[in-house]
């Protein structure tokens, strides 16, 4: 609209026509308004051809003197004309031209009259485009909603599946390693309602939960650490985190009634849902265009075919004007080619605990999410304030109509209909029925009676001969089995979690020759030794840490450097080890230590040397031992807060492995000629040789470094009677619908959360047990059948 006048003027100037000159874009905040307003005017500048662009915001616009408003829109105008070609952005339209009415201060009316008369006054606005931006459509005085002022109005609406995992990869397309296309795909799925901005937020947050869980220490020091940047990777834990922590823009003004079905109730609903997607599809055919969307080979979306430029309709349209027999304007109109409903309607109706409410309505909204749904419960139409309930029922059938196709969404039909007043039912019907019959707005409504007990008039609206009622059944015996399975089988036989492993003193005894360990193919080697690499890069990382964050203390100044021996020379001694700060950085640099207890034992030197030669009886002497036990409690207290002790089984096991393998490379002569023709002799090289010594320093630690893992109790479960407790609730079940289901599993899942630290689980299946006879034996299920 904009670009087409500056490129082809001919063309207008052929019709004598005048092109448009202005246009409105509305939609929530945060989904492109203003991105798209500045790729417009780059887009229009191009070689020598430069398009000025103006913003304004609607307060910019506002002066407390009489006129000044006025006259600073009129200079606005003047200079978007003198730097022609422009364009003229107003951000937050609604501010700058509101409804007028009585109510409505002066100025803003005066305001209102000003820029009517600018944009399309006597004087021609030549090459001046101008566009506004706003969130509140029905804000904004009608006046300016018509051709030759705003002659274009553009819904910007939020994003579906597939445009998110679009602006998804754009956010991405950078990191390093970028995210899978499927697991874009899932991510897409779960942000429902979030526009361009809130992803965006998305994927910030999501790369400062991957900084915390990476390195939790940079937030306990205001000093600047050395970061390995390209060890940082963003998983899906933490995406999962940055959504719990953004409101998406669905649910910043009136929360969404769409939402997915959530894991848990998928086995009992996901057949349900499937079969009324099924008959959704036959009464509205418009919802196969939402729940797939066509896309063009390079990602971009596919648009619809208006008819009027190829196909079968183009010669229907081209013989319109030149078959003597109809008449002179006559539109075809191919059904190969649009999708056409009458008066669509779909009530779902079942027992009051089905979940057709809860779960069943909201999944179908939630995959036809390319189209707008506008809310027509009793809170959204009596909780307006200042306005009636009839009137707001009137503005969302408006609404309605004019984002079509669209879906009218209303639970609890016949709570809704005893509700409302006569006037508000007499409202509802005629608005309803003054909805073309052609035209593409379905009315999704759902009850929990029976339909034969329903208001004669509901029972209008939704025929059952004309199959606009789908009756939610009970889940089937696989449904329930299935709905059960993973809890009582995988969820309850889950072993508690690990305790750390208990350091004891243990005496060293000399080792038997380990057997030769059994050759890993080729790329399990390379992925261990990769693990290893990587486990001991974070260690290095960490150790640094400790030893940068001591160094840049001031009381340890001392302690950073070595101790000068020309000036001391009784150190070295009273001394025999002697150790600093600048040494244990060069020790961690040199790839000395494999465990933190190895780090420990050398900085431990530190502050034991400055005991050792520092006496008791001089003043002097006596600080630096009051330094040197400060050292020694900084160093425990900033390991204890920031090891892992997971992260330091990893080092302790690779530290392992390296002296089994160390080991298996040293072989007697005996055991060589035991082996006979099993395998020849290997030959002492250099490198065997340096590992045998590898293997001979790790024997000679001292015992207090030794660490003694006490083998966990073995989990006692018996499976056949867990699937016994399975088939009690299968059974107990049967008839029961959605929210009684659902009950029962969170009943049971109490159950195994009171447990989770027993290996013995025989009480967890005689509480289960009992949980499972109570709840089918209570009366309360049974006004559920």
């Amino acid at each position: 609209m904009v670009v087409f006048p500056l490129l082809y003027p001919e063309v207008f100037d052929n019709f004598k026509i005048q092109p448009p000159r202005g246009c409105l874009f509305y939609g929530p905040p945060g989904t492109g308004k203003m991105l798209v307003a500045r790729a417009l005017a780059s887009e229009c500048s191009h070689g020598n051809r430069k398009v000025s662009f103006f913003i304004r915001k609607g307060a910019d616009c506002l002066c407390k003197w009489v006129g000044e408003s006025e006259r600073q829109l009129q200079l606005l105008f003047e200079q978007a004309l003198q730097m022609r070609p422009s364009i003229i952005f107003f951000d937050e339209m609604d501010g700058l031209a509101p409804v007028r009415s009585s109510r409505q201060d002066q100025i803003h009316s005066s305001i209102v009259s000003t820029l009517l008369a600018l944009m399309d006054g006597l004087d021609s606005r030549g090459e001046v485009v101008v566009i506004g931006a706003t969130n509140r459509l029905d804000a904004i005085d009608p006046a300016l909603r018509r051709p030759g002022r705003f002659d274009r109005e553009f819904l910007f609406g939020l994003p579906d599946r597939e445009s998110r995992k679009e602006i998804l990869k754009i956010h991405t397309r950078q990191w390093r390693p970028g995210p899978s296309d499927d697991f874009l795909e899932q991510l897409a799925e779960r942000c429902v309602g979030y526009c361009g901005a809130d992803i965006r937020g998305v994927c910030t947050e999501a790369a400062l939960c991957a900084l915390r869980r990476r390195y939790p220490q940079i937030y306990g020091t205001s000093h600047k650490l050395l970061l390995d940047v390209s060890s940082i990777a963003v998983g899906g834990r933490d995406f999962l985190a940055a959504m719990a922590k953004t409101l998406p823009a669905s649910r910043r003004c009136a929360a969404s009634p769409a939402s997915a079905l959530s894991a848990v109730v998928r086995p009992l609903l996901g057949g349900a849902l499937r079969r009324a997607l099924k008959e959704l599809q036959k009464l509205f055919p418009h919802a196969e265009q939402g729940v797939k969307r066509r896309r063009e080979p390079d990602g971009t979306p596919g648009f619809l075919d208006d008819g009027l430029t190829e196909g079968d309709d183009a010669g229907a349209f081209s013989k319109a004007f030149t078959s003597k027999s109809r008449p002179f304007l006559h539109f075809s109109r191919s059904a190969a080619k649009h999708p056409t409903s009458h008066r669509p309607r779909m009530l779902l109706g079942g027992p009051p605990a089905s979940g057709q409410t809860s779960h069943l309505a909201p999944a179908l909204l939630h995959a036809l999410e390319r189209f707008p749904v506008h809310n027509l419960d009793s809170a959204v139409l009596f909780g307006v304030s200042g306005t009636s309930p009839e009137e707001a029922c009137a503005q969302v059938f408006c609404e309605a109509r004019r984002t079509a196709p669209s879906i009218l969404y209303l639970p609890h039909m016949q709570q809704w209909w005893e509700a409302a007043g006569s006037s508000l039912r007499a409202s509802f019907l005629s608005l309803l029925a003054a909805v073309p019959s052609l035209s593409p707005i379905l009315l999704l409504a759902t009850c929990s009676d029976n339909y034969q007990e329903l208001d004669p008039e509901i029972q209008a609206l939704f025929r059952e001969e004309y199959g606009e009622v789908h009756i939610v059944s009970v889940p089937t015996r696989q449904e329930r089995s299935d709905f059960f399975q993973d809890l009582l089988l995988n969820q309850a036989a889950e072993a508690p979690p690990s305790k750390p492993a208990v350091a004891e003193a243990v005496e060293v005894l000399p080792l038997a020759p380990m057997p030769r360990p059994r050759q890993l193919p080729e790329r399990e080697r390379l992925r261990l030794e990769e693990q290893e690499e990587d486990v001991l890069r974070d260690l290095r990382l960490f150790l640094r840490y400790v030893t940068e964050s001591l160094a840049q203390d001031r009381r340890f100044k001392a302690f950073a450097k070595p101790v000068d021996t020309e000036e001391v020379p009784d150190y070295t001694l009273v001394v025999k080890a002697p150790m600093d700060l600048s040494t244990l950085l060069t020790n961690i640099d040199e790839q000395k230590y494999v465990t933190v207890d190895e780090f420990v034992c050398d900085a431990d030197l530190i502050w034991k040397n400055a005991l050792e030669y520092n006496p008791d009886s001089d003043p002097m002497d006596r600080h630096i031992r009051h330094r040197a036990c400060a050292l020694r409690d900084a160093l425990r207290s900033i390991i204890r807060a920031e090891l892992n002790e997971g992260f330091q089984r990893a080092c302790e096991e690779i530290r392992a492995s390296r002296t089994q393998r160390a080991s298996s490379c040293w072989t007697k002569p005996e055991e060589d000629s035991r082996r006979g023709s099993e395998a020849p002799p290997e030959r002492e090289t250099s490198a065997n040789m340096a590992a045998a010594n590898m293997a001979a320093a790790e024997r000679k630690q001292p015992p207090s470094r030794k660490r003694l893992d006490r083998a966990a109790p073995p989990l006692l479960l018996d499976q056949h009677k867990l699937r016994d407790v399975l088939k009690r609730a299968v059974d107990g079940t049967e008839g029961f619908e959605v929210e009684p289901l659902e009950k029962l599993h969170a009943l049971l899942a109490q159950c195994i959360y009171r447990h989770r630290n027993d290996r013995n689980k025989k009480e967890l299946l005689q509480e289960m047990k009992e949980e499972i006879a109570s709840f089918v034996s209570s009366p309360a299920p049974v006004l559920f059948k």
